[in-house]
């Protein structure tokens, strides 16, 4: 039995010789040391026209060995050429949906999806977790939580609180303005209020005040 395994959002580095990628190889390995084994070569459809600003992509195989895998991915050009092989990632169930990809989190903060995956995935769970909460088990149109189709707003709020959760990483609690001319500041509310007020017509029930 083979294991079907997909790859969602990645971007081949940008290339300034003009030459663009052309092919993607999956390659599997049992753990993310190695030993790896080229699985298979997908062509690129389409080939990036400005190779400066290569498109992020989507691939499946269906020829993984077994469960809980280690993957990495290496592009190559039509030269046989390769760039330099994508962070290992692991095959392992998901414990909860998130609302948002970790492609489209990773282009507003300017961070490398694929090097940053887990992390990433972290905070939008977190996120997640955090939505869910607050709408509570049902929402006002009847849908249960986790949602398996959410809607725009979820959608909206998993971003932006992710985003928060990240900055936090890099910066003490409760300080903003680290380095700055102006000095220390300190944050003065829970940042969690205004995400509170954009999920609020998803509610079916609220608590007593």
């Amino acid at each position: 039995m083979t294991v079907v395994v997909s790859f969602e959002d990645y971007r081949p580095s940008p290339r300034y010789d003009s030459e663009p990628w052309t092919d993607v190889r999956i390659y599997e390995a049992p753990a993310s040391t190695g030993p790896w084994t080229l699985l298979e070569t997908q062509a690129l459809d389409p080939v990036d026209a400005d190779p400066t600003n290569p498109a992020y992509r989507n691939f499946t195989t269906d020829l993984g060995t077994a469960e809980e895998q280690w993957y990495q991915l290496v592009f190559v050009d039509a030269d046989v050429s390769t760039g330099l092989p994508t962070f290992p990632i692991q095959n392992v169930a998901d414990d909860r949906p998130v609302y948002a990809s970790s492609g489209e989190l990773a282009q507003l903060l300017k961070v490398n999806e694929a090097a940053r995956h887990e992390s990433l995935m972290r905070v939008l769970k977190t996120a997640a977790d955090e939505i869910d909460s607050e709408v509570g088990v049902t929402d006002i149109r009847g849908n249960t939580t986790p949602y398996s189709n959410p809607p725009s707003v979820a959608r909206e709020v998993n971003l932006e609180r992710a985003i928060e959760h990240w900055q936090a990483m890099q910066t003490p609690w409760g300080l903003v303005g680290l380095g700055s001319d102006a000095g220390v500041a300190f944050t003065s509310r829970n940042t969690w209020e205004r995400h509170a007020q954009k999920l609020a017509i998803l509610k079916g029930e609220w608590g007593l005040a």
